[in-house]
């Protein structure tokens, strides 16, 4: 198969699982108030009217017909738990209108750091490899690379744009680029780790079901993976150099290695590395729980009876996990795999309703492409943007690497 018919081939394919993740999280929002009767409580009521009147003014969905009914005659939360609902559902245009703009305001705050953390972070792993680059440019590279990897098509785009000026300006073209990629590695590292850690918290809960085998599966390929790969004594088993020098463009993956490798003599920059990955997830998390308390989460039978803590908890085991799932590319920035999780955490767990769930996660990239919007003005500085010859030959110089690290993992 030819590039261009694999180039197409992808687009086809995350065309169709973007079209259905549409589809399900279409049958998963509740777009008007509804209320459920206990008379039926496997059945919805449309509210007409306002939902807080006495009687309320309701609509059956079947039938098209107009009735009113008590607060009385609604179901409680016992006949609509086992159901996954609750007796007044406000749909997503409710919540829009009703969302606490204060909360949504510091939800932007907690952000905000994220982006200079990373920023940082780059300019930490290049000066590993001896790259040196000013804390400036390393930031205005971060605000380019979220805002084309968020804001424009494509996957990869914001992980090309800083390879290929880090491979125009470092002396060592190589090392440069792959520590981009390597870069995003320590995100998605970061991801699992943190993931694994708050799935050990609420291991109880049950919040993820057969998610949380996925990641403890992934946490252990992950420790197997590094083992094998730092362990000079599997690489001479193996005969591991004599294996690349028989690849095509072996000198230049050998220095791709050799970068990577670097990192089992510097155990505590990596460290640190990962460390400050976590606080900026940290800072992320923070930005979704303020914005789901903005659209009215937690329920106040939840807050009262596990507090704030178990609900950051909470948002941070769906962050984690969510952006794990999103990092695989088979949709446009990972549509509906975030979703996904966050229903399966969220909402099963009883924190919120589908259709508030929905709205953070939509709040949630609205936030990051708002943090990424500075990133256009970066071409203006002199930082341009690479054209199609040039991104071809930065990916060549990176070698070839793993998909899901090439892929865009968010904010990893």
């Amino acid at each position: 198969m030819t590039p261009h018919a694999r180039k197409w081939l992808s687009r086809i394919v995350r065309l169709t699982v973007t079209a259905a993740a549409v589809v399900y999280l279409y049958t998963k929002v509740a777009w008007y108030d509804q209320a459920t009767l206990a008379a039926d409580p496997a059945k919805s009521c449309r509210i007409v009217g306002i939902p807080a009147a006495d009687p309320l003014q309701l609509e059956d969905p079947s039938t098209g017909r107009r009735f009113t009914a008590t607060a009385s005659e609604l179901a409680t939360p016992a006949q609509t738990a086992p159901l996954n609902k609750h007796p007044i559902e406000y749909g997503l245009r409710s919540i829009v209108r009703r969302m606490n703009v204060g909360y949504a305001l510091l939800a932007l705050l907690a952000v905000g750091p994220t982006t200079f953390i990373l920023g940082w972070r780059l300019r930490y792993l290049l000066a590993m490899q001896h790259i040196e680059m000013s804390r400036t440019e390393a930031i205005l590279l971060t605000f380019a690379g979220n805002f084309f990897n968020f804001a424009l098509p494509g996957t990869t785009g914001g992980d090309l744009y800083k390879a290929y000026h880090i491979a125009r300006h470092a002396h060592k073209r190589t090392e440069g680029v792959t520590v981009v990629f390597l870069d995003r590695a320590i995100g998605l590292i970061s991801f699992v780790l943190l993931a694994s850690l708050c799935i050990l918290a609420s291991w109880r809960t049950q919040a993820l079901g057969r998610l949380g085998k996925l990641v403890g599966l992934m946490m252990a390929a992950l420790f197997v993976g590094a083992a094998i790969f730092f362990s000079r004594r599997f690489r001479r088993w193996i005969g591991y150099e004599a294996l690349l020098a028989r690849l095509p463009m072996a000198d230049r993956l050998k220095r791709v290695d050799q970068t990577a490798f670097n990192f089992r003599y510097h155990p505590r920059q990596t460290a640190v590395a990962l460390l400050v990955t976590a606080a900026s997830h940290a800072f992320l998390a923070l930005g979704v729980m303020y914005f789901a308390r903005s659209v009215g989460m937690p329920r106040p039978r939840m807050f009262d009876s596990h507090g704030m803590g178990e609900f950051y908890l909470a948002c941070m085991l769906a962050l984690t996990v969510g952006y794990l799932l999103a990092a695989v590319p088979i949709s446009f920035q990972g549509f509906g795999l975030l979703e996904a999780v966050f229903l399966r955490v969220l909402a099963v767990g009883g924190w919120g309703t589908n259709s508030q769930v929905i709205a953070v996660c939509l709040g949630a990239r609205v936030i990051q492409l708002i943090w990424s919007l500075p990133g256009i003005v970066v071409p203006w500085l002199g930082l341009r943007r690479p054209t199609a010859k040039e991104q071809e030959a930065t990916e060549e110089a990176a070698g070839p690497s793993d998909e899901s690290v090439r892929a865009d993992c968010r904010v990893a």
